[in-house]
């Protein structure tokens, strides 16, 4: 992991965010002392209930100390982050607010395990952060990285409240590999600008999923009628 430039705080806890990427907006938030996408970490602690969490795309874990401390007292946050250093960066943020409740993967979240093209680097080396996204071809700044399926990856039994994708443009085999939890579990969906409520109804036939609201750039869609 790249050296730590600071270690800021805001109302949730601590952070390690790496060198290079203070001017990402999600850094930029935390180390002004503000929390990114406040309304979206409001609504998201205020349906957290008594599940288990879903967060994927943990980048350097802002979201991470604000959903495990509105979790209940045996729920879990699942969180995954695919780019090796924004991962380190998440690691350290749980270890530095002692976060017990929190189980952090490196992997990205698909339809089959495995691995998957990411490229986490321009073409001059420069970290891209939270701009790291997946390809379909290898090149400079692209890395293998595992891929993991949520059916597989969170036992059944546990109770999932939400699942919170921001795994740039992925969403479909992200949701697709969560197929029996989604059934299972109904949990409230809020994706990061992935407002196809047609395809989610098609896929996830029968749950009556619909598209009750957005948060900065995040669509939600939950089986019920709930207040944004």
């Amino acid at each position: 992991m790249d050296a730590p430039t600071q270690i800021p705080t805001n109302e949730y806890g601590s952070y390690c965010i790496p060198e290079g990427l203070e001017d990402r907006p999600a850094a930029r938030a935390v180390l002004s002392g503000k929390a990114y996408e406040p309304e979206t970490l409001r609504f998201m602690r205020a349906h957290a209930g008594d599940g288990d969490v879903i967060h994927a795309g943990a980048f350097f874990g802002d979201f991470i100390p604000a959903l495990s401390s509105a979790l209940a007292p045996d729920a879990r946050l699942w969180a995954f982050e695919p780019n090796p250093g924004n991962f380190a960066a998440a690691r350290e943020t749980v270890a530095m607010n002692g976060l017990k409740n929190v189980a952090l993967t490196n992997a990205a979240l698909s339809n089959r395990p495995g691995e998957l093209r990411f490229r986490t680097r321009d073409e001059a080396g420069k970290s891209l952060g939270g701009l790291s996204h997946f390809v379909t071809e290898d090149g400079p700044g692209v890395e293998a990285v595992n891929a993991a399926m949520l059916d597989y990856t969170v036992p059944l039994e546990r109770k999932v409240s939400l699942l919170q994708l921001d795994v740039e443009g992925h969403e479909k085999q992200a949701l697709l590999g969560a197929f029996h939890l989604i059934h299972r579990w109904q949990p409230i969906l809020i994706l990061e600008y992935f407002n196809k409520p047609e395809w989610i109804k098609r896929s996830f036939r029968g749950l009556n999923y619909r598209h009750v609201g957005k948060l900065h750039g995040n669509h939600v869609f939950a089986t019920t009628d709930i207040p944004i």
